[in-house]
């Protein structure tokens, strides 16, 4: 998992294509890091620095799934990857975002603040596999893990957030992959495994 540094609390909002970092705590600007447009080739190594991440595999090419805890068809996206990435087809960076309800932070913070995030993702997966198909009440799922989400999990999520932002799509789940010409490249909504299997051909091994 990626780390970010950094001793201050911040929000990262998308402007003109930069990434701005506002403290949050205090009036000083803090600094503003450039990214690239999702076009040019440098994106892809830029957002691997920036980004917060689970991975899971080590084998094939590298796409990153971003996801929010109260998003079902991320977990059943999960699920279709399960066997593409235990077969060694793909590298699946799972890059976690808090936005569809109040509680999706916290169940993100109940994954990434443990000592083992990818065991902690799995069986947060086991429990959503349950708890959507259950009547999902205004506070979202029952039964999944939740604890306080730290300053650093905050700016991690509030990163993730505004990386995906910078891809035009506000919608999870989406992936995002490197084609073999270089170029980075979106497929917003749910994928099966059939489609991924059809897109991995296609797919740059970073």
């Amino acid at each position: 998992m990626n780390a970010i540094e950094g001793s201050h609390l911040k929000q990262w909002i998308v402007t003109a294509g930069f990434l701005t970092a506002v403290t949050v705590a205090g009036s000083a600007l803090a600094t503003t890091s450039p990214l690239p447009k999702m076009s040019q080739p440098s994106y892809w190594s830029a957002i691997g620095h920036k980004l917060t991440y689970i991975q899971e595999g080590h084998k094939g090419p590298i796409i990153y799934d971003f996801f929010d805890p109260n998003c079902p068809y991320c977990h059943s996206m999960y699920e279709e990857e399960q066997s593409l990435v235990q077969t060694g087809k793909v590298t699946i960076r799972y890059v976690p975002v808090a936005y569809l309800l109040p509680s999706s932070q916290p169940e993100a913070a109940a994954i990434l603040q443990t000592s083992h995030p990818l065991a902690a993702l799995g069986h947060f997966e086991v429990l959503a596999g349950k708890s959507f198909a259950a009547p999902i009440g205004p506070n979202g799922p029952v039964g999944l893990p939740r604890v306080k989400a730290s300053a650093h999990t905050i700016q991690a999520l509030s990163m993730n957030m505004a990386v995906l932002q910078s891809t035009h799509s506000m919608g999870v789940p989406a992936i995002l992959y490197l084609r073999k010409d270089g170029q980075t490249a979106l497929l917003p909504g749910m994928v099966s495994r059939g489609e991924l299997l059809t897109l991995l051909p296609n797919l740059a091994r970073s």
